[in-house]
């Protein structure tokens, strides 16, 4: 059997090398991951909408995250895939207080935004605190969701949670 040359051998998408994104394309790669869970939510009727209200062009989110979006022909709709599999690190509520931690697909991070969500309306009375029962056992990035009220309480009044406005950490801060 004749060997193959060299030029004839491909690689797998796996094996595949890639560079390590820039300060730059981290921060809008969280950018573009934000204009997709804004579309998924129906926030915007197209994922262009979407990112221009993330200040963003569908072409980076073409380049950044081609496994969230599907196009059936050249010049066709442009479709967003109801789940993807891209990691992104999340600042979450534990059972140690907040962390940053990496969350593994895009369920993850939709779980680790309604626990946000919710456990800062139950601080606020918004929601009642046992709102928070449905998140117990369940874990983002291998660490457990707060679900006891009296403990959030006790991080809310003790000053650790801080400032909890964005799920998504940018680039600088190390996990």
């Amino acid at each position: 059997m004749p060997r193959k040359r060299k030029s004839q051998i491909t690689r797998s998408k796996s094996t595949r090398r890639t560079r390590p994104l820039t300060l730059r394309q981290q921060e809008e790669r969280v950018k573009c991951l934000a204009a997709i869970r804004r579309y998924r939510r129906g926030e915007a009727k197209s994922l262009s909408a979407a990112a221009r209200t993330e200040e963003i062009t569908v072409k980076t989110i073409r380049a950044l995250l081609p496994g969230a979006i599907l196009q059936d022909r050249p010049g066709g709709r442009i479709r967003v895939k109801g789940s993807d599999r891209y990691s992104a690190r999340v600042e979450i509520l534990s059972i140690f207080g907040p962390e940053v931690t990496k969350a593994r697909g895009s369920r993850q991070r939709e779980l680790a935004g309604q626990h946000r969500s919710i456990a800062l309306r139950a601080l606020r009375g918004q929601e009642p605190p046992s709102s928070l029962e449905r998140f117990r056992g369940k874990t983002v990035g291998g660490r457990e969701l707060i679900s006891d009220f009296e403990r959030l309480s006790s991080f809310a009044h003790a000053g650790i949670l801080g400032n909890l406005d964005s799920l998504y950490v940018g680039p600088d801060v190390s996990a």
